[in-house]
């Protein structure tokens, strides 16, 4: 959630400072809320599943350098049995 919610601050302050640059003396308010508004709910929805895959992968690194680390055991599908 913390990476995602960077992505989506790290889009929207670029966005915002690029159209500041451009529109400095005039800068339009209602377009720019709207802007705000969009890049703030489109980026988190947008990049979720990569910041959970990024998670995952980290999280995972993380476990295996654990010296009691053991790796998945492949369980065979036809198991009715559970441990």
């Amino acid at each position: 959630m913390t990476i995602n919610f960077m992505v989506a601050v790290a889009v929207w302050l670029t966005t915002f400072v690029i159209v500041l640059v451009f529109t400095v003396p005039d800068v339009p308010v209602t377009p720019l809320l709207i802007m705000s508004v969009v890049v703030m709910t489109v980026v988190p929805l947008w990049f979720y599943p990569r910041s959970k895959t990024f998670w995952a992968a980290t999280e995972f690194l993380v476990a295996r350098s654990d010296p009691e680390y053991r790796s998945p055991v492949r369980r065979d599908p036809r198991a009715t049995d559970l441990e």
